[in-house]
């Protein structure tokens, strides 16, 4: 049985006039994940199309562990002390879990009787 990875987003905002050194200190940040944290399979940062100051962070982790490694990184010590001064409100984090597909219904009788709802009349 494999076990779903953990998903995170976290969003928030920056103030205007820090965009830059909140892009630059993200980019670095992105590339340390990427090279030192092999149990962290997605890392992707958005921008808000409309409003440049909101950013979306979605992570996946393969499990709890790499999720503590990650959380306990040098680089993400390091993006908080650029971002949190520069940040407009606290940062929103949403734990995700996969949808699971529907299980196909267990009595047949009614798949009997939606059938034939469908024959031609």
């Amino acid at each position: 049985m494999t076990l779903d990875p953990i998903t995170i987003v976290v969003q928030y905002k920056i103030k205007k006039k820090k965009l830059v050194k909140a892009t630059n200190a993200i980019s670095e940040y992105v590339e340390q994940v990427k090279k030192t944290e092999p149990g962290t399979t997605e890392y992707k940062v958005f921008q808000d199309e409309d409003d440049h100051t909101m950013f979306v962070h979605v992570m996946s982790f393969t499990d709890k562990a790499a999720k503590k490694t990650h959380e306990k990184s040098v680089h993400l010590k390091q993006l908080k002390k650029v971002l949190v001064p520069i940040s407009k409100g606290k940062a929103i984090y949403t734990s995700l879990v996969r949808v699971k597909p529907a299980k196909p219904a267990e009595n047949t009788d009614e798949i009997k009787k939606d059938a034939s709802s469908h024959e031609p009349i």
